[in-house]
């Protein structure tokens, strides 16, 4: 088992309320037939978001190279800060025998993970997973890889940092409907997780425990055109389909179904949803088939204040839900789909 000791986000500098991106949005949207999708901004159930980028970013062009050095200079910052919330007080550096690195947002050679450690007092001994091209659900799947290593070195610490800057991937001269969507949801942040193994001498230091029972993936064959990136020469393109939402029942519900069955259990003994708010819609497709739809509060809210983030945002439901002062205990589910069409399961009891 892995037990997640700490999370620690952070969001950049510039907010925007929603009102104010769709202004800005509405503003590079000539033609009658794009401004009817401004909608979207007013139905995606959030308030505000943050970016790295201020408003004139978003009206002027940029290639390749320039998106670069913003992920780099920012996104690293970025990802850095989330990491000292993480330790906070009662972990150190030192601590960390092995990070797992997230993003989709920023092509980084080396990879993200060895920025922060030639920033940070890591270990130079220190094992790296860096993942890449997982979008919304790296969050999940990076913590079903540190799961998977700390099985085999349960004395130690595994790290898991995830950045995302949608930022990178906004074209204002180029718009069409997809990006349209993809700019009234996402956002920029940053969220790292501790995990220790069950042998680890700090486990017993821990007031409350989030154990992680086990995890499942699936990929959903020729789906690719679901969600992802269209690499042009001025950057990433969002690929983005609106028929997301009614893969939930036919392709993610068995698949939640599979992982309880293999653990004895059923959808009434989960006491916790962590899900990746992917969307206003994709969050009412979840609920419809919980038993318990109050369960999504912690997705909503984070939708709400923040945005899809991609990765990190699942581990942003994750520290709503662990930083309430009475959690309930018994199982949680944690949930994110990505592109593949993916889906990763994560099964955790709060003891």
């Amino acid at each position: 088992m892995a037990v997640i000791a700490s999370v620690g986000t952070s969001v950049p500098q510039h907010k925007f309320t929603q009102t104010f991106a769709k202004d800005v949005v509405s503003g590079l949207t000539q033609s009658n037939s794009l401004k009817k999708y401004l909608s979207v901004f007013d139905e995606a159930a959030i308030e505000e978001r943050y970016f790295v980028s201020n408003e004139k970013w978003f009206k002027t062009n940029h290639g390749l190279e320039e998106r670069h050095k913003l992920w780099l200079e920012e996104g690293v910052n970025l990802a850095k800060e989330a990491v000292w919330r993480c330790l906070g007080d009662d972990f150190e550096l030192s601590d960390v025998d092995a990070v797992v690195s997230v993003t989709s947002t920023g092509i980084l050679t080396p990879s993200m993970e060895v920025h922060l450690l030639n920033e940070l007092n890591f270990s130079p001994y220190i094992k790296r997973m860096p993942l890449f091209g997982l979008g919304c659900a790296g969050g999940a799947i990076g913590l079903s890889r540190a799961f998977e290593y700390l099985k085999g070195n349960p004395e130690q610490a595994v790290l898991l940092i995830s950045c995302e800057l949608a930022s990178v991937a906004f074209h204002p001269f180029n718009l069409r409907p997809k990006d349209i969507v993809g700019a009234a949801i996402f956002s920029d942040g940053a969220a790292a997780t501790l995990l220790l193994g069950e042998n680890h001498p700090k486990v017993k230091d821990l007031n409350r425990k989030m154990v992680i029972k086990a995890t499942d993936s699936k990929v959903k064959l020729h789906s690719m055109n679901v969600m992802g990136w269209d690499v042009k020469d001025d950057g990433f393109h969002v690929i983005f389909d609106v028929t997301i939402p009614k893969l939930i029942e036919p392709f993610w519900k068995p698949h939640v179904d599979r992982l309880l069955k293999a653990q004895d259990l059923s959808m009434e003994e989960i006491k916790h949803i962590v899900a990746h708010p992917g969307g206003r819609k994709i969050i009412e497709e979840i609920e419809r088939l919980t038993p318990n739809p109050n369960l999504l509060q912690p997705s909503r809210n984070v939708l709400k204040q923040y945005g899809n983030m991609s990765s990190p945002t699942v581990l942003f439901v994750l520290q709503e839900v662990m930083k309430q002062n009475e959690l309930e205990k018994g199982y949680a589910l944690l949930s994110a789909l990505g592109p593949g069409f993916a889906s990763e399961v994560v099964l955790m009891e709060v003891i």
